[in-house]
């Protein structure tokens, strides 16, 4: 049986936008044997019993999450797959308690550079969701995996980087000169204004907090705990720091700090991740447009076991898609995590039948989304119009879908048009104008019908 590894796709030329999906294959490519696993790019987190990536395969058995797959390799290997197994006794204490510190200290890092921060965010880490996930996940996961990066580093103080929070323009605002408006504070002002900025101390000093303490443990060793051994926390640590030294952003900040003082690091990070990873990885490389299918590489501009993923089509993404929204709702969210996690930690035939009819269901429903989306594109391309009526009678259907947050934005993305020529013989007949004074204004609260006045 062969393995395989479910990751998020790749960008910033590395093998995976997420540090846990970077451990992960960092500690196969090193413990499994080549041929005994594979490498599946995905940006679909259900697949894991625990709702996230990376996500191991092994038949019918999933298991999600990089410390889950750590153990479970070691208990299917029966120890052989351990990369931790030689470490003398003080060694792998350290290495137990670095892998806290890294994911503790390393995530908000992660959290401010990619997500939080506007300008990042908006010009080099979203995009790279539209590359990795089928339209139209990209307009649910990149928002709902930022929120969840602002509520883990909101107690740092540094909501200074995310200039969304002053809210959508209003329409005051909108009618002022943009060479008469008053600029914003962003962290890009900050960060040009001066140096020595609060914002910028602080963040000198979380990046100094974190890489201080992996410089003084690495020493002059080749590895972080051991001269000759590649343990588990190389890994962790590996994910971490390439992701914080790689990417090239607008507001490269964190890189700069350590690039600035801790070249030392800079350096081992570069030749490790050379070494594991094996060189720059894109898009096609990890989703083989330019191979056969279900082809592992062999050893093109990647020597990463890439397979082609499952590809399920308008169903399968509308499946997805529905899944993530139903995951966002806080009860129905919560009760599919806990049937995900019956299903995958040993089924009953009761479990199987409540499988079963969820499959169902989510196909179907992903069906009946899919066929959604298609007519919402047609309404929104011209390709269909509604037939005309009592313009006075409509109501505006879409506004009530923004009080569904982030889903209710993707339910309501498709405005209704109604032909402007349908809407002015609408006013003659129920107004009694002359058609050259008609002057048709639609809006949200429906149509408007005023009189030109000569």
């Amino acid at each position: 049986m062969v393995l395989e590894l479910h990751v998020w796709g790749p960008g910033f030329s590395l093998a995976s936008i997420d540090p846990h999906c970077l451990a992960a294959i960092a500690y196969l490519q090193q413990a499994v044997p080549r041929g005994k696993w594979t490498l599946v790019a995905t940006g679909d987190p259900s697949l894991s019993p625990t709702n996230e990536l990376p996500a191991l395969r092994n038949g019918d058995i999933w298991i999600g999450g990089f410390r889950n797959i750590f153990h479970y390799l070691a208990q299917f290997s029966s120890g052989e797959w351990v990369l931790d197994a030689g470490l003398p006794e003080q060694e792998g204490a350290d290495c137990i308690a670095f892998s806290s510190f890294v994911e503790s200290h390393g995530q908000p890092l992660i959290d401010l550079s990619l997500y939080v921060s506007s300008e990042n965010f908006t010009s080099s880490t979203r995009p790279l969701y539209n590359t990795i996930q089928s339209f139209p996940l990209p307009y649910l996961t990149p928002p709902a995996i930022r929120a969840a990066a602002k509520e883990r580093t909101a107690h740092l103080g540094l909501s200074a980087l995310d200039i969304d929070n002053d809210g959508p323009e209003t329409y005051e605002q909108s009618i002022i000169p943009q060479s008469l408006r008053k600029p914003k504070t962003t962290l890009s002002s900050l960060l040009a204004a001066s140096p020595e900025t609060g914002a910028q101390i602080k963040l000198d000093a979380l990046a100094g907090d974190f890489f201080e303490p992996l410089k003084a443990l690495k020493g002059d060793k080749q590895f972080l705990v051991s001269d000759t051994s590649f343990s588990s926390l190389d890994c962790l640590a590996l994910g971490y720091l390439s992701l914080m030294l790689v990417p090239e952003l607008p507001q490269p900040w964190l890189a700069r700090a350590m690039r600035r003082k801790y070249p030392d690091l800079c350096t081992w990070v570069e030749n490790l991740s050379n070494l594991v990873f094996g060189g720059p990885v894109d898009a096609d490389d990890a989703f083989l447009t330019t191979r056969d299918e279900f082809t592992p590489s062999k050893g093109g501009k990647s020597s990463l076991p890439w397979v082609a993923p499952h590809n399920g089509g308008m169903v399968g993404v509308g499946s997805v898609f529905l899944s993530s929204i139903a995951d966002s709702i806080p009860v129905v969210g919560q009760l599919r995590r806990n049937t995900r996690m019956r299903q995958h930690g040993g089924k009953t035939h009761a479990s199987e039948l409540e499988s079963s009819s969820w499959r169902s269901i989510s196909t179907v429903s992903g069906l009946v989304a899919s066929v959604g989306l298609l007519i919402g594109y047609m309404f929104q391309q011209g390709f269909i119009t509604l037939p005309a009526g009592d313009s006075e009678g409509y109501q505006n259907t879409t506004s009530g879908f923004t009080d569904f947050g982030d889903a209710g934005e993707i339910l309501g993305i498709y405005p209704v048009r109604v032909d402007t020529e349908i809407q002015r013989q609408d006013a003659v007949e129920n107004h009694g104008m002359p058609i050259a004074e008609v002057d048709v204004e639609f809006s949200s609260g429906g149509t408007k019908v005023t009189e030109r006045v000569a």
